[in-house]
This record gives C-alpha cells, structure tokens and sequence, in this order.
C-alpha cells in the first residue's frame, strides 16, 4: 500500500529536467532538497554535513555553482498548472526582504529599510521577483538577487530593483509571459524610473499604490475652441477629498469604490485610478487607500483583485526565516549567499506545492513547520530502516508505520 502524499523530490526532479540542470548538479540539488527540508537549527555548512557523508567543502563547492532559478521557478509553475494544481493566469510581485546580519567581512553590508521594525537597520536586502497565481493568490518564488551596498554613479535601489524585474521577465517562457497579468508593488515602486522601464522594457502593465497627495489631473473631453496653440489637454487637479467626478461603482458594501481615468504628473503617464474609501469607527470620515494601474482599460475590480494578491509574497518570506534559514547564511561569499537565499525560498516553493498536489477539499492551510516535520519523520524512519538492514521505503510502509510519520504534526 502506497501513501497519497506527494513527495517534493518528485516535484523538483521534473523541474529540473526542464530547465535542462546538469545530472550532477541535479542530484545535488536532490539530495539538498531532502536535508533542507530535514535538518533542525541553524541551516550552514557545518549542519546539513552532519545529516549526510556529504562534506562541509563539497558544499560549500556547490554553493559557489551558477543555478538557473528563474527558470527553475518559472518551470515549477508550470508544471503545477500540468496538475492543475494553479490555474493560467498570475502577476509577477517584487518586493523587497530584509535580512539581519553583522559582521564586518559580510559582503555588501550596509542600511536597509526593515519593514518589521519600521526603520532602517544594518544588515542585508534582497529583491525578490514572485509569480503569485491571480486565482489561487498562492506564491512561488522566481528569485531573489541580493542588493549591492553601493552602486553606480547616478543609480538609485529603485534603478536596481528595475533591472532585477527586467532581467527576471525576460527569462520566463513565452508561455508563462502570456499569462502575466500585470507587474504589481506596493508604494515604494510607484516612481516613473521604475514604472517606465516595466512598461517599456518589460512591455506589462503595472498595478500598484499611490501616496495619499496623488497629483492627478482630470483630462479635458470639452470642446475645442478652433483657435491656434496646443490644444486643452487637463480638465483641473484631481480632488482626493470629493469625489463627485468620479465614478462609482458597485464592489463590497463595507467600503465605498470610486474611479476615474487621470493624468499622474509624477509618473507622467496616464492611469485607472481607483479610490477606495474605508469608514472609520463611529462613522466619522473615512480612510482613503489608492490603487491604480497604467493600463487604462483596467477595470477597477481588476485592479483591487491584483493588488490584494500581491500580499501572498510575504508568506514565503515568513516561512523561510522561520522555517527555512533565510536568514542564517554565514557564508562570505557573495555566490554563496545568492544560492543560499534562493535554496531557501525553493524550499518553501515545493514544500507548498506538495502540499497543493495533496489537498483535497475544503480549505487550504499550509504549514511549513508540518512539512518540516513529516518530511524528518520519513528521514529518520528511512534511516533507521537502513542501520538495521531493511529494504523496505518508507513510502512502502503501511498504514500502522505511516501513522508515525505524522508525529508532532498539528494540522493533520
């Protein structure tokens, strides 16, 4: 009798072939799947050789190696809607993490925006690229590159997090491509340098948020006048206290949607504009929130959907620093922490995709901690299997054993 669950080696093998990974450095990453997702602690080079023969220095080889990740993410995605598992449709979400670290020999070390502690700290930044499925709002993550300490003359991290996006949108496939709905970040990417080269480099549309004093501007659709010189373009600032020149329409009786086509002076681009206008306790005023997409066609329900789904990006996040070591790399080497990072968030990836290939009905909960802990239960299982001579798999074991395999696992 076989168990129903899905292994994730499964999962990552067929990836892999896919983006055409070497053998060698396939069954590498095979075989650090398996102890990424088994051992306990602190997640170095020390550690994962005390779960296998494997050396400290085989690995650390092998933490220096180049490995396609965008393509490995891009072809996991794929192969999850083969299954059925994510539909046809998704954005592509950027968003930065940050990742505490000290030391003075850490590469690229330097003041960045955490977002927990809601001020700036020393450690390092991470710009990860995440294709989130626009149906399911589940994530996968596609990569995420390191942000240099200093850079170029004349480039900001705004210039830098573009270039991350471009390079990222052009490896995905053209069958993943067509299926992108629109670029999506929060207010910390609505800038024009950002903005441009999405639309212009990237050729999508982008969905994101505006700051409070939007300068907007209603377009002209009066008449004309006939009379020589450039011909009416703006109708008057657009007002983010009255909203009687907008258009309401009908979304969730708890707030109130309005929209309208406007002119962003800063992003020098015309947009959709939706206001949503949130009811404060004891009815007094409301809270004003402004999303808007550069495709002007957008409809409003559209751009609400796209950017709710945006916020599915930090679950990986939160799940590789406490579950999978994203933030305990001591490695030196500017390589090294990129494959480490990017491990990290694999991990995740697959461990949700086995968990979505085994779901059956009602609700879907995921917990890392659980996958975790099936996946060490079935590792000392195999082990202790293999001391004492037996052949048998532990995905050949019966119902009885199987049960153990669920220890300590509290959504069962």
């Amino acid at each position: 009798m076989k168990t129903q669950r899905t292994a994730p080696l499964t999962i990552l093998v067929a990836a892999l072939i896919a983006c055409g990974v070497r053998t060698t450095q396939r069954k590498y990453l095979q075989l650090l799947l398996t102890l990424w997702l088994v051992i306990p602690g602190n997640y170095n080079f020390t550690n994962l050789a005390r779960y296998h023969r494997t050396t400290e220095r085989t690995h650390r080889k092998w933490f220096q190696k180049v490995m396609p990740w965008v393509q490995l993410g891009s072809s996991l995605v794929l192969q999850a809607q083969d299954q059925k598992i994510l539909s046809q449709k998704g954005i592509v979400a950027i968003d930065a993490v940050f990742i505490p670290k000290y030391g003075k020999t850490t590469p690229d070390l330097a003041s960045f925006w955490s977002g927990c502690q809601q001020r700036s700290l020393p450690g390092l930044d991470g710009s990860c690229v995440t294709w989130v499925d626009s149906v399911t709002q589940q994530p996968i993550s596609l990569s995420i590159t390191q942000t240099p300490a200093e850079l170029p003359e004349g480039q900001t991290r705004v210039d830098f997090y573009a270039t991350t996006l471009v390079n990222t949108c052009v490896q995905l496939p053209m069958s993943l491509r067509e299926q992108i709905e629109a670029v999506v970040g929060d207010a910390y990417y609505t800038k024009k340098n950002f903005i441009q080269r999405v639309v212009d480099e990237a050729q999508l549309s982008f969905v994101g948020k505006g700051r409070k004093d939007f300068n907007l501007k209603h377009p002209y659709t009066g008449p004309r006048t006939g009379k020589r010189g450039r011909p009416k373009v703006y109708d008057g600032k657009v007002s983010l206290t009255d909203f009687s020149r907008w258009d309401a329409i009908p979304y969730a009786a708890e707030c109130t949607v309005c929209t309208t086509v406007a002119y962003a002076v800063s992003l020098k681009r015309w947009v959709r504009v939706v206001a949503l206008l949130w009811p404060k306790t004891g009815g007094k005023g409301y809270r004003l929130e402004l999303l808007f997409s550069t495709d002007t066609n957008m409809d409003a329900a559209t751009i609400i959907r796209l950017y709710r789904a945006r916020f599915a990006m930090e679950f990986p996040f939160r799940d590789g620093k406490q579950f999978a070591g994203l933030s305990d790399c001591q490695s030196r080497q500017t390589e090294a922490i990129h494959f480490h990072w990017n491990m990290s968030l694999l991990a995740v990836t697959t461990a949700r995709l086995r968990a979505l290939g085994n779901h059956k009905t009602g609700p879907f909960i995921f917990s890392m901690e659980d996958e975790k802990r099936r996946s060490y239960n079935s590792f000392f299982a195999q082990r202790i299997f293999s001391i004492l001579g037996h052949t048998v798999k532990v995905m050949e074991m019966g119902e009885s054993l199987r049960e153990l395999l669920r220890l300590g696992v509290k959504a069962a």
